[in-house]
Protein backbone atom coordinates (compact mmCIF):
# COMPACT_ATOMS: atom_id res chain seq x y z
CA UNK A 1 0.00 0.00 0.00
CA UNK A 2 1.57 3.26 -0.72
CA UNK A 3 1.90 5.77 1.78
CA UNK A 4 3.61 8.65 -0.43
CA UNK A 5 5.66 8.89 -3.67
CA UNK A 6 7.53 5.37 -4.41
CA UNK A 7 7.27 4.65 -0.61
CA UNK A 8 4.82 1.88 0.32
CA UNK A 9 4.21 0.86 4.51
CA UNK A 10 5.71 -2.20 4.10
CA UNK A 11 9.18 -0.10 3.67
CA UNK A 12 8.13 2.27 6.36
CA UNK A 13 7.98 -0.04 8.71
CA UNK A 14 11.29 -1.68 7.90
CA UNK A 15 12.88 2.00 7.88
CA UNK A 16 11.29 2.01 11.66
CA UNK A 17 13.35 -0.58 13.07
CA UNK A 18 16.65 0.70 11.31
CA UNK A 19 15.44 4.21 12.65
CA UNK A 20 15.34 1.79 16.33
CA UNK A 21 18.32 0.69 15.88
CA UNK A 22 17.73 -2.94 15.06
CA UNK A 23 21.44 -4.92 13.79
CA UNK A 24 18.83 -6.97 11.58
CA UNK A 25 14.95 -7.19 10.90
CA UNK A 26 12.91 -10.21 9.82
CA UNK A 27 9.67 -10.11 7.75
CA UNK A 28 7.27 -13.33 8.26
CA UNK A 29 5.93 -13.42 4.67
CA UNK A 30 3.64 -16.06 2.74
CA UNK A 31 5.77 -18.19 -0.04
CA UNK A 32 3.45 -16.84 -2.75
CA UNK A 33 4.67 -12.80 -1.95
CA UNK A 34 8.00 -13.07 -0.39
CA UNK A 35 9.53 -12.76 -4.26
CA UNK A 36 7.33 -9.65 -4.54
CA UNK A 37 8.42 -8.21 -1.25
CA UNK A 38 11.81 -9.15 -1.49
CA UNK A 39 12.48 -7.37 -5.26
CA UNK A 40 10.91 -4.47 -3.63
CA UNK A 41 12.60 -3.77 -0.08
CA UNK A 42 15.92 -5.38 -0.89
CA UNK A 43 17.84 -7.83 1.00
CA UNK A 44 19.55 -4.79 3.07
CA UNK A 45 18.83 -0.86 4.54
CA UNK A 46 21.19 1.44 5.69
CA UNK A 47 21.31 2.43 9.25
CA UNK A 48 19.99 6.31 9.03
CA UNK A 49 22.40 7.14 11.82
CA UNK A 50 25.41 6.16 9.62
CA UNK A 51 24.62 7.01 6.65
CA UNK A 52 25.90 10.17 6.07
CA UNK A 53 28.36 11.45 8.41
CA UNK A 54 29.37 14.99 7.99
CA UNK A 55 32.65 15.06 9.52
CA UNK A 56 34.37 11.21 7.95
CA UNK A 57 37.06 11.43 5.11
CA UNK A 58 34.91 9.21 3.52
CA UNK A 59 31.27 9.36 4.40
CA UNK A 60 30.37 6.13 2.28
CA UNK A 61 32.49 4.18 3.86
CA UNK A 62 30.94 4.81 7.69
CA UNK A 63 27.73 3.57 6.42
CA UNK A 64 26.10 0.42 8.45
CA UNK A 65 24.29 -2.47 6.71
CA UNK A 66 20.96 -3.76 8.09
CA UNK A 67 20.81 -7.23 6.38
CA UNK A 68 16.45 -8.09 5.60
CA UNK A 69 15.79 -11.22 5.63
CA UNK A 70 12.37 -13.11 4.65
CA UNK A 71 11.23 -16.18 6.56
CA UNK A 72 7.78 -18.60 6.61
CA UNK A 73 5.80 -19.18 9.02
CA UNK A 74 7.18 -22.44 11.37
CA UNK A 75 5.80 -25.53 9.44
CA UNK A 76 4.06 -26.65 12.63
CA UNK A 77 2.47 -23.41 13.17
CA UNK A 78 1.12 -23.32 9.68
CA UNK A 79 -2.52 -22.74 8.75
CA UNK A 80 -2.94 -22.86 13.05
CA UNK A 81 -1.82 -19.55 14.50
CA UNK A 82 -1.22 -17.07 11.34
CA UNK A 83 -2.34 -14.26 13.12
CA UNK A 84 -0.80 -10.65 12.61
CA UNK A 85 0.59 -10.90 16.25
CA UNK A 86 1.58 -14.62 15.63
CA UNK A 87 3.39 -13.22 12.27
CA UNK A 88 5.92 -11.11 14.77
CA UNK A 89 6.46 -13.80 17.35
CA UNK A 90 7.20 -16.37 14.46
CA UNK A 91 9.74 -13.77 13.16
CA UNK A 92 11.52 -13.71 16.72
CA UNK A 93 11.85 -17.24 16.88
CA UNK A 94 13.12 -17.48 13.24
CA UNK A 95 15.87 -14.89 14.04
CA UNK A 96 17.06 -16.56 17.44
CA UNK A 97 16.69 -20.27 15.92
CA UNK A 98 19.53 -19.01 13.20
CA UNK A 99 21.35 -17.18 14.71
CA UNK A 100 21.64 -19.16 17.87
CA UNK A 101 23.38 -22.21 15.17
CA UNK A 102 26.01 -19.48 14.29
CA UNK A 103 26.99 -18.52 18.04
CA UNK A 104 25.10 -18.11 21.53
CA UNK A 105 26.69 -14.72 21.41
CA UNK A 106 25.05 -13.71 18.55
CA UNK A 107 21.68 -14.78 19.81
CA UNK A 108 19.35 -11.93 20.29
CA UNK A 109 17.05 -11.50 23.51
CA UNK A 110 15.02 -8.39 22.72
CA UNK A 111 13.40 -7.64 19.78
CA UNK A 112 11.55 -4.38 18.19
CA UNK A 113 8.04 -5.17 16.18
CA UNK A 114 6.66 -2.63 14.08
CA UNK A 115 3.58 -2.52 11.51
CA UNK A 116 3.13 -1.48 8.02
CA UNK A 117 -0.55 -0.24 8.74
CA UNK A 118 0.50 1.63 11.79
CA UNK A 119 1.47 4.68 10.17
CA UNK A 120 3.97 7.61 12.48
CA UNK A 121 6.97 9.64 11.84
CA UNK A 122 9.74 6.66 12.38
CA UNK A 123 12.39 8.86 12.42
CA UNK A 124 11.04 9.73 16.27
CA UNK A 125 12.59 6.85 17.51
CA UNK A 126 16.51 7.23 16.50
CA UNK A 127 16.57 9.85 20.15
CA UNK A 128 15.15 6.38 21.83
CA UNK A 129 17.66 4.38 21.01
CA UNK A 130 19.53 3.98 24.18
CA UNK A 131 15.83 2.99 25.77
CA UNK A 132 15.44 0.83 23.00
CA UNK A 133 18.57 -0.99 23.52
CA UNK A 134 18.38 -1.39 27.21
CA UNK A 135 17.08 -4.33 29.04
CA UNK A 136 13.64 -3.04 29.89
CA UNK A 137 10.87 -3.43 27.53
CA UNK A 138 10.05 -0.09 25.37
CA UNK A 139 6.75 0.80 23.97
CA UNK A 140 5.87 3.40 21.10
CA UNK A 141 2.60 5.18 22.51
CA UNK A 142 -0.06 7.61 21.05
CA UNK A 143 -2.76 9.41 23.64
CA UNK A 144 -2.08 7.02 26.37
CA UNK A 145 -2.71 3.74 24.24
CA UNK A 146 -0.11 1.50 23.07
CA UNK A 147 0.18 -2.38 21.84
CA UNK A 148 -1.93 -3.69 24.80
CA UNK A 149 -4.62 -1.61 23.60
CA UNK A 150 -4.61 -3.56 20.39
CA UNK A 151 -3.09 -0.27 18.70
CA UNK A 152 -0.38 -1.12 15.68
CA UNK A 153 2.44 0.48 17.41
CA UNK A 154 5.89 -0.16 17.95
CA UNK A 155 7.64 -1.93 21.13
CA UNK A 156 9.94 -4.30 22.19
CA UNK A 157 9.67 -7.94 24.23
CA UNK A 158 11.99 -10.46 25.05
CA UNK A 159 12.73 -13.72 23.80
CA UNK A 160 11.03 -15.39 27.07
CA UNK A 161 8.05 -13.55 26.21
CA UNK A 162 7.85 -15.63 23.13
CA UNK A 163 7.58 -18.21 25.23
CA UNK A 164 4.65 -17.06 27.41
CA UNK A 165 2.97 -16.23 24.03
CA UNK A 166 3.18 -19.87 23.20
CA UNK A 167 2.04 -20.66 26.14
CA UNK A 168 -0.69 -18.72 25.90
CA UNK A 169 -2.00 -19.73 22.54
CA UNK A 170 -1.83 -23.43 23.78
CA UNK A 171 -3.55 -22.74 26.44
CA UNK A 172 -6.62 -20.82 25.29
CA UNK A 173 -6.32 -21.15 21.37
CA UNK A 174 -8.33 -24.33 19.99
CA UNK A 175 -7.28 -27.55 18.11
CA UNK A 176 -8.96 -29.52 15.96
CA UNK A 177 -11.09 -31.25 18.68
CA UNK A 178 -12.54 -30.67 22.12
CA UNK A 179 -11.52 -33.15 25.13
CA UNK A 180 -14.48 -34.42 26.49
CA UNK A 181 -13.46 -36.54 29.46
CA UNK A 182 -10.36 -38.42 30.44
CA UNK A 183 -9.44 -41.56 29.01
CA UNK A 184 -10.43 -44.83 29.81
CA UNK A 185 -9.85 -47.68 27.73
CA UNK A 186 -12.92 -48.74 26.47
CA UNK A 187 -15.10 -45.83 26.80
CA UNK A 188 -15.64 -44.22 23.57
CA UNK A 189 -16.99 -41.01 25.30
CA UNK A 190 -13.71 -40.47 26.92
CA UNK A 191 -11.75 -39.28 23.42
CA UNK A 192 -11.88 -36.40 21.75
CA UNK A 193 -14.58 -34.78 19.66
CA UNK A 194 -13.88 -32.79 16.46
CA UNK A 195 -14.79 -28.93 16.95
CA UNK A 196 -17.31 -27.11 13.69
CA UNK A 197 -14.79 -26.13 11.68
CA UNK A 198 -15.29 -21.91 12.19
CA UNK A 199 -14.03 -23.06 15.65
CA UNK A 200 -11.07 -24.99 14.88
CA UNK A 201 -7.49 -23.20 15.69
CA UNK A 202 -9.04 -20.12 17.05
CA UNK A 203 -5.61 -19.04 17.84
CA UNK A 204 -5.70 -17.35 14.08
CA UNK A 205 -8.15 -14.58 15.20
CA UNK A 206 -6.50 -13.54 17.96
CA UNK A 207 -6.05 -9.69 17.75
CA UNK A 208 -2.51 -7.63 19.05
CA UNK A 209 -3.93 -7.40 22.49
CA UNK A 210 -5.18 -10.81 23.14
CA UNK A 211 -1.78 -12.52 21.37
CA UNK A 212 0.58 -9.77 23.48
CA UNK A 213 -0.94 -10.65 26.85
CA UNK A 214 2.11 -11.71 28.26
CA UNK A 215 3.88 -9.17 27.62
CA UNK A 216 4.42 -6.97 30.66
CA UNK A 217 4.43 -2.83 30.31
CA UNK A 218 4.87 -2.78 34.24
CA UNK A 219 8.29 -0.63 34.49
CA UNK A 220 8.55 -0.47 31.00
CA UNK A 221 9.76 2.95 29.04
CA UNK A 222 7.64 4.40 27.01
CA UNK A 223 8.05 7.16 23.88
CA UNK A 224 4.57 9.45 23.01
CA UNK A 225 4.19 9.98 19.27
CA UNK A 226 3.17 13.28 17.44
CA UNK A 227 1.12 11.54 15.34
CA UNK A 228 -0.54 8.26 14.56
CA UNK A 229 -2.63 6.87 11.89
CA UNK A 230 -3.85 3.27 11.37
CA UNK A 231 -4.48 2.53 7.76
CA UNK A 232 -5.67 -0.85 7.81
CA UNK A 233 -9.38 0.29 7.48
CA UNK A 234 -10.66 2.76 4.48
CA UNK A 235 -11.43 5.42 6.40
CA UNK A 236 -8.14 5.15 8.13
CA UNK A 237 -6.07 5.31 5.22
CA UNK A 238 -8.21 8.76 3.96
CA UNK A 239 -7.63 10.48 6.94
CA UNK A 240 -3.96 9.92 6.51
CA UNK A 241 -3.82 10.31 3.18
CA UNK A 242 -6.01 13.79 3.70
CA UNK A 243 -3.59 14.96 7.06
CA UNK A 244 -1.35 17.49 7.44
CA UNK A 245 0.88 15.24 8.34
CA UNK A 246 3.24 13.34 5.92
CA UNK A 247 6.54 10.92 4.77
CA UNK A 248 9.01 10.67 2.35
CA UNK A 249 10.75 7.94 0.96
CA UNK A 250 13.98 7.66 2.88
CA UNK A 251 17.70 7.35 0.72
CA UNK A 252 18.52 4.61 3.40
CA UNK A 253 16.18 2.13 1.36
CA UNK A 254 17.83 0.65 -0.97
CA UNK A 255 15.98 -2.19 -2.83
CA UNK A 256 19.22 -4.22 -3.53
CA UNK A 257 20.99 -7.23 -3.20
CA UNK A 258 23.47 -8.11 -0.67
CA UNK A 259 27.08 -9.68 -2.68
CA UNK A 260 27.44 -13.11 -2.50
CA UNK A 261 29.63 -14.72 -0.13
CA UNK A 262 33.09 -15.26 -1.15
CA UNK A 263 32.65 -12.74 -4.36
CA UNK A 264 34.46 -10.02 -5.21
CA UNK A 265 31.40 -7.34 -5.58
CA UNK A 266 33.88 -4.82 -7.72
Amino acid sequence: MPIAPNYTALERAVFECACAGCESVWITVNDDWAPLIRDRIGEYVFDPVFYYRHYDVNPRDSRKVIPVFFVPHLTKYRHKRESLGWGVVNSAIYAHKVTKTISEFLSPNMFYAAFPFGIYNPRELIKERLNISSSRRFFTSYRGKTIKDNMRLGFSFTYEDTKLINELINREGTGVYKHIGEFVKGDRSAWSERLPAEEQYSAKSFNLQKVFEPVSIEGAQISELEWFYDINTWEGYKEFVGSENFLKRPAVMTSAELPPIGVDND
